[in-house]
């Protein structure tokens, strides 16, 4: 059994709404929802946990209420203190991690992630990048990535719970930004490793206004 960790305490600012992009509605239900809903009809999902904002705490509340196996929870000021919110209720002994505004999560992923981490430290979706890709500095190009060996990292992201609390809980106070749970687990572990899981070029982030009705047509 794993728990299902969703992140949705962010504001969506980029998307032009005037409300969380976790509550509009594609295809008839909320954003949020759709990666509830896929975690949902696992049977070796446990619990699914919506990390929100405290502004959204009542919607939330109110929107989860009729799925009694997801549970809502407050985050904080920053995406790591959202996510080691998350953690510290989790109940079973592994952890996906996904982001809710990703909402085209396709149940193959989830199960090549619980099979990879059988296998490995910890997995990541992350699909390999198509076009070429710098290292910029003051508007000036100084490198070039190899494009065989570059990835675009996706959610969901699987750790064994106990790890990757311990690994948020020991860099806090870093200066590093870390944009996503990997770089926070191996920050904390560089002897461990994590595992690249194909991702879904459907899998998409929505983040702007357009991205929304990109979603809506691959829904």
């Amino acid at each position: 059994m794993y728990t299902a960790l969703i992140m949705a305490a962010g504001s969506g600012a980029r998307t032009r709404l005037p409300f969380n992009k976790m509550f509009y509605e594609l295809r008839g239900k909320p954003m949020v929802l759709h990666s509830v809903d896929r975690f949902l009809g696992d049977a070796e999902c446990g619990e699914v946990i919506v990390v929100h904002a405290a502004a959204d705490t009542q919607k939330m509340s109110a929107l989860l209420k009729e799925r009694p196996k997801v549970k809502p929870v407050l985050g904080g000021a920053t995406r790591q203190e959202s996510v080691c919110a998350g953690l510290k209720v989790a109940k079973h002994q592994w952890v996906l991690i996904h982001d809710g505004a990703r909402p085209n999560l396709k149940r193959p992923l989830i199960e090549a992630l619980k099979k990879a981490l059988g296998e490995a430290d910890a997995a990541t979706a992350a699909i390999l990048v198509r076009d070429t890709t710098v290292d910029v500095d003051h508007g000036e190009i100084i490198g070039h990535y190899d494009r065989k060996r570059t990835y675009s990292v996706q959610t969901p992201q699987a750790f064994r719970t106990e790890e990757i609390l311990k690994a948020h809980l020991l860099v806090v106070g870093e200066p590093s930004e870390f944009t996503d749970d990997t770089s926070v687990y191996l920050a904390a572990f560089p002897q461990k490793s994590v595992r690249i899981v194909p991702g879904d070029e459907d899998n998409l982030k929505v983040t702007t206004q357009s991205d929304l009705s990109l979603m809506e047509g691959l829904l």
